[in-house]
């Protein structure tokens, strides 16, 4: 096999994180993507630079090529011969990725120099692994069916890296520069893993994965959504601006607090561990440079509220370990006042709750049914936070 990465997906994550790992590991980047300009301009200019907000580096990401993910044939051939694959497409698009990747992998299984292929999955659903493996076996004959549990990989990741939304004037300016923040460690499952381990920059196998999955969900992310919702409440732009304030910094604190615990019970990490993630995740939130948006870790608030999701699968999990979620039922009655007339989930949210009521509404959403203390605790704190 050759050292060659397969990159599904040319975005904010693929170009502008896993592409800098493969790169710097020495592996040729080859881009499978669906919007044509893209692949143009990348196979035209064969190179773009990542931007380092925290300390202004300008990382050279060269040695890269495209293919259109219409190009079965040639996607194929690519996944065929690659020494590594990786998915950034996100989960909806997993069912237009698992037939390229079954036909390539059916042209691996007849090269007498076949070696196992390990497919990193950086989408952020916790069974996006199985959702992939599953998809890819509907494409493939019977007798490939052993082949692909005994040689192919399905190793979901941990992504971390922050990445802003670029605004239109830069993306119009140059569409390949993207700018990101420095942090570049990748957690994945270490028993999806077929052969040996890849020699990749950043990569941290890990076989307490379920732990690190729950501590990306309901500290990074039910963080960030906390700043989100509570900081549109208060009328600020940015991420950086909601953490400065006294007030959301006190739910978030309580918030992290409550889930840290948990999760040192749970997963066995220690309360040293959980405290240093949880002020290296402050310190990266406060970062100006990054100049997240709290449009951005606010946005579809109606995926955020899922039973299973950041905010209700935290409050869940406390409520489980005999823990109040408190604090998480502000955030989550914030989540339900996210009114961002240019988000379409929003705006359909208020619709909902102006028409059916807010009670009817967060038992829908988040399966919280009025007999449960929690939903009288969220439609508490929504009353408050409403007035």
């Amino acid at each position: 096999m050759e050292r060659v990465a397969v990159q599904f997906g040319a975005g904010n994550i693929g170009r502008g994180f896993t592409a800098q790992l493969f790169h710097e590991s020495g592996y040729e980047v080859v881009f499978v993507e669906a919007v044509p300009s893209l692949v143009e301009e990348i196979n035209r200019r064969k190179k773009y630079v990542i931007h380092i907000v925290d300390n202004g580096e300008e990382v050279e990401i060269t040695d890269i090529r495209a293919v259109h993910s219409e190009d079965v044939q040639q996607v194929a051939q690519e996944v065929a011969r690659a020494g590594i694959a990786c998915t950034a497409v996100g989960v909806h698009a997993l069912h237009q990725v698992a037939p390229l990747l079954a036909y390539g992998i059916a042209l691996r299984s007849q090269r007498p120099d076949s070696l196992p292929l390990n497919i990193l999955i950086c989408e952020n659903q916790i069974d996006a692994d199985q959702i992939l493996y599953e998809k890819v076996l509907e494409h493939l004959p019977a007798e490939l069916h052993e082949y692909v549990r005994s040689q192919i990989g399905f190793v979901l990741c941990v992504v971390s890296r922050m990445v802003p939304v670029m605004t239109p004037e830069e993306k119009r300016a140059d569409p390949l520069t993207i700018k990101v923040e420095a942090y570049k460690r990748l957690p994945v499952n270490a028993r999806a893993i077929k052969g040996e381990i890849p020699s990749i920059v950043g990569l941290e196998p890990v076989q307490n994965f379920a732990g690190y999955v729950e501590r990306k969900l309901f500290v990074h992310n039910a963080a960030h959504a906390t700043l989100g919702y509570l900081g549109w409440l208060k009328g600020y732009t940015y991420v950086y601006e909601a953490m400065k304030d006294e007030w959301i910094r006190s739910v978030l604190d309580e918030a992290m607090q409550a889930v840290s615990e948990v999760l040192v019970r749970k997963h066995g990490f220690t309360p040293e561990e959980m405290r240093e993630h949880v002020q290296d995740l402050y310190r990266r939130f406060e970062s100006v440079a990054l100049g997240d948006t709290v449009a951005r870790v606010a946005r579809d608030p109606e995926r955020k509220l899922r039973p299973d999701d950041r905010l209700v699968g935290a409050a869940r999990l406390l409520w489980e370990h005999g823990v109040e979620p408190r604090a998480l039922c502000i955030v989550i009655a914030a989540a339900l006042l996210y009114d961002n007339p240019e988000d379409e989930s929003a705006v359909a949210l208020q619709k909902r709750i102006e028409q059916e009521g807010v009670s009817a509404e967060l038992e829908r959403l988040t399966g919280i049914t009025a007999d449960m203390p929690m939903h009288q605790c969220i439609l508490d704190a929504y009353a408050r936070l409403k007035n």
